[in-house]
């Protein structure tokens, strides 16, 4: 690839199971609904997402040599996400994420078993650094070993955004905040780091004070039906949701994620935070509309017009 022309996404891939539940839940009860088969993984969802804003992605990760990684293969040449410098692991397992969701689209419970991305080691990563350094930036997600999130820190000359996936998982990222150009924490997620219950707007910059303080330059956190704080040094805006009708919350967030990388990636640093968040906003509406994690719908033309 020609340089800085692509994205690089470092993190998961897996098997979405969804079991979406129809017009009642019940729990602890067989529940009549549907039941699909859909790619997944945060960092592959990141990447669908940018790959359908016309963005040259490489997704780095790690994938079994069983059936579902062949159907995971297949799903990515499909949606336009390069795996050349992904890795199928001879024996192994590809990762799965089982999921149930309610009549509205909330989800109850899960079940994820991803042991195959310990294989995305600092070892492997090195084998990949001038792919890394040679693209506009580089996503990376929690679900990879801190070891090999700190030798990204240590390693990786582009500008990096992380999304921590979960509030488990969030530690990970924690040596990694200073080298951070955008960082995407929900609420719960930037309390945790922070120390601040975040419970109105105020509470929410005085949380982005402190992660901004830490080092991050772009800070991006997600409030839910709130709305999204986005600020960094010079800037702060509250944007608020676009209400839609909800059938699924899964993806939301990855979108989001993606659209705010797509930001820097399209228009360098020349958007305010406030259009920023405003994009990110529309992008996540498309995806609550739909059951799959990535939107059919979205496009350039659906998140700037």
């Amino acid at each position: 690839m020609d340089n800085k022309a692509y994205v690089v996404v470092i993190g998961g891939l897996n098997l979405d199971i969804a079991g979406l539940c129809g017009q009642i839940y019940r729990e602890k009860d067989s529940n009549i609904g549907t039941v699909e088969l859909s790619a997944g993984g945060v960092g592959h969802n990141i990447a669908q997402n940018l790959a359908k804003l016309g963005v040259p992605v490489e997704l780095i990760t790690v994938y079994g040599d069983d059936h579902f990684g062949r159907i995971l293969e297949e799903e990515c040449k499909k949606d336009g996400i390069s795996l050349n410098y992904a890795a199928c692991i001879p024996g192994g397992k590809s990762c799965t994420y089982l999921y149930v969701t309610d009549s509205q689209g909330e989800m109850m419970s899960a079940v994820n078993a991803m042991e195959l991305i310990n294989s995305v080691t600092p070892e492997f990563l090195e084998s990949r650094k001038e792919l890394i350094n040679g693209a506009s930036l580089c996503v990376v997600d929690a679900n990879i070993s801190e070891e090999s999130i700190r030798w990204l820190g240590e390693n990786c000359t582009v500008p990096m955004y992380a999304d921590p996936v979960s509030t488990i998982k969030l530690p990970r990222l924690r040596s990694l905040l200073p080298r951070l150009d955008g960082f995407k924490p929900n609420a719960l997620e930037a309390q945790l780091l922070t120390g601040v219950e975040i419970t109105d707007e105020a509470s929410a910059k005085c949380a982005a004070d402190r992660l901004l303080e830490m080092g991050v330059k772009n800070l991006f956190i997600s409030l839910g039906k709130d709305g999204i704080f986005c600020c960094n040094r010079s800037e702060s805006a509250l944007v608020p949701i676009v209400k839609t009708d909800i059938v699924s919350v899964n993806g939301a967030g990855d979108c989001s994620m993606a659209v705010i990388c797509w930001a820097r990636y399209r228009f360098g640093d020349t958007l305010s935070m406030r259009r920023i968040g405003e994009m990110t906003q529309r992008a996540a509406s498309l995806t609550l509309q739909t059951h799959k994690t990535v939107s059919p719908m979205l496009c350039e033309e659906a998140i700037t017009k």
